[in-house]
C-alpha cells in the first residue's frame, strides 16, 4: 500500500516541480513564448511546434526542467536508503 501511496505522491510532486520550474525559466529567458502551449505540447511533438530560435530556448527550459525532477528523484532516492538503514534486521525463521 505505501508503496502505491508514495509512488502516486512523488510522481505528483514531480510533475508540479517540472511545471513549475519549466514556467519560472521560460518566463525569464523567452517571455515572448505562449507558456500554456508549451505545458500543453508533448515532449515528442516540440520540433513539430516550435522552430529556430523558440525551440532553442524551450529545450534549454525543458532541460532546466528535467534536471531538477531527477535532483528530486536522486534526493527521494537517497532518502529512502537511509530509511532502510534505521529498520533493523531480524530473522523471519521462526
Amino acid at each position: 500500500m505505501f508503496n502505491a501511496l508514495s509512488g502516486a505522491y512523488f510522481v505528483t510532486a514531480a510533475q508540479s516541480l517540472f511545471a513549475n520550474r519549466l514556467l519560472e525559466e521560460l518566463a525569464a529567458s523567452a517571455p515572448s513564448i505562449d507558456a500554456a502551449k508549451v505545458l500543453a505540447t508533448g515532449a515528442t511533438q516540440i520540433r513539430e511546434v516550435f522552430g529556430g530560435a523558440d525551440l532553442t530556448a524551450v529545450l534549454e527550459v525543458y532541460m532546466v526542467g528535467i534536471k531538477d525532477v531527477f535532483t528530486f528523484s536522486m534526493a527521494g532516492a537517497a532518502l529512502t536508503v537511509l530509511l532502510a538503514l534505521l529498520i533493523p534486521l531480524k530473522s523471519l525463521k521462526h
